[in-house]
């Protein structure tokens, strides 16, 4: 008798992809995949920093139903605008009589509708702007004709409104919940002016949604390489009325700089420079003969002066970020911490907005000048800029206003243990190491001069490589190279690294006396620095994988000098043409984005 056969199948669950349960913040932060194992994750316990968890997060998404009420609305307002298009018009032309007429009478600047440069911005005959994605209504008619404006050929990349309008009402929709000081460039604050300008620009209107948009581009794309504001502190002040004229200097200076970040928004990028420009000039005149300047003013001119170097010229911003420099020193005791300082103070958050306004300058000026051999402003020789003012606290720490006692400089620099610390800080100690670099160069110069023994240059030159190599390997100890390569801000300290290493060695065979005894050290520098190049080369492939937008608007500077290197001592093996290639071809990309390449060519040594 045949024997039954039991087909039951066990029911088996199929392993999960992942462990259960939310990211840490540390690889939130780093943007990689996080096991989530507990008590610690992977990355965290190789990094050596607290494994944090956040399991309450806000859900994702509009509510239900929001989309279809939005779709209504935005389908009625369209209606609406299609009829009083005729009227609009109608109402231009009495209000343009009405202006001429009144600016007869007073000292406004007039602003001629039909203009296009920064004293008439309509932008009235460019084509229709169209959004990225498609909004139909129920009877099937999309959403178009809301704006004009120059309709760019690439998308920008996360922003929710990045092809916002130049032309959108600053009258929110129904049903919005929007700040009350919605700054129009036609009709914001008209009781203010500015040495004669409005507080906003006749002929463009820019929405509270736009203004939303460009401030969270700004921290976005700007903020990781110019952490300088404290996020909650800058959406409170904007809320306000009574804000001072360096605030709104800086918030256009913001909206310039997020601008030229974005593609959508770059149409508009030129006349917020314009304007700012203006405005920061106008506020300087009027700060002659007082004693103390506003740190907006200080960052708005720093902010200024990186959309100069992508955007605009080399040498003027190389001038707006010189004038940045000079108010900081005028303003010394603002920025002073002083050795005794203490963690109970007045405004922690303020204290520690104005270090990081100091330190972006700081690094702004040697990274500049190391390019183009110029004298560096903060001199490292002054015993105030390294014993008075405080490193930036960690950013978690800044933005929850959590008061963090930092040590000086000079402990960084002497630290032999990894200690992890912000990238920030960690832009700081490059900044300082390729900066020793620069005045060793300077003073060898000089030396060579006057005929000085070359001792005291061996001296100086071992001296610094050994901090050089040391740093180094605490910065590959801190920041794994896949860390390195996933975020801009690490693979520009890491290329910067790398280019102090060239750095040193060209200056070491600039030496015209080679004695015996430095041959050996010779050699080995050589070996160290052709691996420098060939690792910046690795690291300049990365770019290309990298959201063109996000990369550090310094990138230039490493590449430009290891491409010297290259043209200067291919000696060193056969494959620098096509590493000299690689590095030319990245310059090449970036210049689609920022003009800072083309400029540093005339700076070559």
């Amino acid at each position: 008798m045949p024997q039954s056969v039991d087909l039951s199948v066990k029911s088996s669950t199929p392993p999960a992809r992942q462990n259960p349960g939310a990211a840490c913040e540390e690889c939130r932060r780093r943007k990689v995949r996080c096991d989530r194992q507990q008590p610690s994750c992977g990355l965290c316990l190789s990094s050596g920093v607290p494994c944090q968890v956040t399991t309450p997060r806000p859900p994702r998404g509009p509510k239900r139903g929001y989309l279809k009420a939005l779709q209504a609305r935005i389908a009625t307002l369209e209606g609406s605008l299609l009829q009083q298009q005729q009227q609009q018009q109608q109402q231009q032309q009495q209000q343009q009589q009405q202006q001429q007429q009144h600016n007869d009478n007073t000292d406004t600047i007039t602003i001629a509708p039909e203009d296009t440069t920064i004293e008439g911005l309509t932008f009235n005959d460019h084509p229709p702007l169209t959004w990225d994605f498609p909004i139909t209504t129920d009877d099937g008619s999309t959403l178009h004709d809301l704006c004009q404006g120059t309709a760019p050929g690439t998308t920008s990349g996360t922003s929710s409104l990045d092809g916002g309008s130049v032309h959108a009402s600053t009258s929110p929709i129904q049903g919005f919940q929007t700040p009350s000081d919605g700054v129009g460039f036609a009709d914001a604050m008209l009781d203010r002016k500015m040495s004669g300008i409005s507080d906003g620009l006749d002929g463009i209107n820019i929405s509270n949604l736009m203004q939303a948009d460009l401030d969270q581009l700004y921290f976005d794309r700007v903020h990781s390489f110019a952490p300088v504001l404290h996020q909650r502190r800058y959406s409170s002040w904007t809320r306000s009325i009574a804000k001072t004229e360096a605030q709104s200097c800086l918030r256009y200076a913001m909206w310039t700089l997020a601008a030229s970040v974005s593609a959508h928004y770059q149409n508009i990028g030129d006349s917020l420079y314009s304007y700012t420009r203006r405005a920061l000039e106008s506020l300087d005149s009027k700060c002659i003969g007082l004693g103390i300047t506003e740190m907006e003013q200080v960052q708005a001119w720093l902010l200024l002066a990186i959309h100069e170097f992508m955007c605009v010229d080399f040498s003027r911003g190389w001038v707006s970020a010189g004038r940045a420099f000079r108010l900081i020193q005028l303003n010394w005791l603002q920025y002073s911490d002083g050795p005794d300082v203490r963690l109970p103070q007045t405004d922690w958050v303020d204290a520690e907005q104005k270090r990081r306004t100091f330190w972006l300058a700081y690094c702004l000026d040697r990274f500049i000048s190391v390019r183009n051999n110029s004298p560096i402003t903060f001199s490292e020789q002054n015993p105030l800029n390294q014993n008075t003012i405080r490193l930036p606290a960690p950013e978690i720490d800044f933005q929850n206003e959590q008061p963090t006692l930092t040590g000086f400089l000079s402990e960084a620099i002497t630290a032999r243990d990894a200690i992890v610390t912000s990238t920030f800080t960690e832009c700081i100690v490059v900044a300082t190491v390729i900066g020793r670099a620069l005045s060793h160069r300077q003073q060898s110069t000089v030396d060579n001069i006057y005929l000085n023994e070359s001792r005291d240059f061996w001296e100086r030159h071992e001296w610094i490589n050994g901090i050089l190599t040391q740093r180094m390997d605490v910065f590959s100890l801190n920041y794994p190279i896949a860390a390195q390569e996933a975020d801009p801000m690490l693979l520009f300290i890491s290329m910067m690294w790398r280019t102090t290493v060239l750095y040193m060695y060209q200056l070491m065979k600039s030496v015209l006396h080679l004695t015996d005894e430095k041959r050996s050290f010779l050699a080995e520098c050589t070996i160290q620095s052709t691996t420098a190049a060939k690792e910046i080369v690795g690291l300049t492939n990365k770019l290309s994988q990298m959201n063109s937008f996000k990369v550090h608007p310094l990138t230039p500077i490493p590449l430009s000098l290891c491409a010297e290197f290259f043209v200067s001592y291919h000696e060193l093996g056969d494959t620098y043409s096509k590493q000299l290639q690689d590095i030319t071809e990245a310059m090449r990309g970036l210049m689609n984005f920022s003009n800072l390449g083309s400029g540093l060519g005339a700076y070559a040594r």
